[in-house]
């Protein structure tokens, strides 16, 4: 599972959607309710990226997985630059509208090449 991906999401409709839309980019796609199901899971299984809603989590638990070595992806339904800006500057590859499936794709894709993006 060296492309594992995890969803956490607030709103459940938005997690089938991306769903959906990360199938494409990994077939190892797990659903997580909570930072401590997530926190389980990454103990059990190599987790390489994590699609994160900045509403269920702190920028400072984006830093300490990024320490884990998980690449983060971070949603909300309403970003706005501000939470672009401290999103990218903790280690997130983008920061996304939950329900932008092709900008969070793109993002996720991000992580096929490593060479292009500077090291953490």
């Amino acid at each position: 599972m060296h492309n594992a991906i995890v969803i956490l999401q607030k709103d459940p409709a938005r997690v089938q959607n991306l769903v959906s839309k990360v199938r494409s980019v990994s077939e190892a796609v797990f659903i997580v309710q909570s930072l401590l199901e997530l926190r389980r899971l990454l103990s059990q299984f190599p987790i390489q990226i994590g699609v994160l809603d900045l509403g269920l989590v702190t920028l400072q638990e984006i830093v300490d997985l990024r320490r884990q070595g998980m690449e983060i992806v971070c949603t909300h339904h309403t970003p706005d630059d501000v939470m672009w800006t401290e999103a990218l500057e903790v280690g997130a590859l983008d920061c996304c509208f939950d329900d932008d499936g092709p900008a969070i794709g793109r993002a996720i894709q991000q992580t096929s090449r490593p060479y292009n993006r500077a090291a953490s």
